[in-house]
């Protein structure tokens, strides 16, 4: 049997991207995207909604997230969803649904701070993985 997680967003970063490393030195980055849902033709035009999903990059991908991702860049998020579990201080199970991206790539246009010859979100993801899915 095979089984099969993939999702893929569109939306704009809620904050910019936080940063933090592993116990082994590995940069991890996670940002928010709000993503729009549209509604549907015979519901009300005042139906719209907005949903919030928590992204998680590593290694390269991360440190260019953190260096070119600000708020309310438009993105399209590429991963898989996984439950972060986890114990509070007192005691407490929490579970917390998150998207792990092996690709971001921006929607909107190139800002100006990004020189043309450096690397894209899209040759940053194919010089971390290759042709193989993601370690993670």
């Amino acid at each position: 049997m095979a089984f099969f997680n993939k999702i893929i967003l569109i939306g704009r970063l809620v904050r910019d991207p936080e940063e933090r490393y592993t116990l082994s030195g590995m940069p991890v980055t996670t940002f928010t995207i709000a993503v729009d849902r549209v509604p549907r033709k015979n519901a009300s035009e005042d139906a719209q909604t907005t949903d919030f999903f928590r992204v998680v990059t590593f290694g390269k991908l991360a440190e260019f997230v953190r260096t070119y991702l600000t708020k309310g860049r438009l993105v399209l998020v590429e991963g898989e969803m996984r439950m972060r579990r986890w114990e509070t201080p007192s005691g407490e199970k929490r579970v917390s649904p998150e998207v792990v991206a092996n690709v971001v790539r921006f929607m909107d246009k190139k800002p100006a701070e990004i020189p043309e010859e450096e690397e894209t979100p899209e040759d940053v993801t194919e010089e971390i993985f290759g042709e193989d899915e993601p370690p993670f």
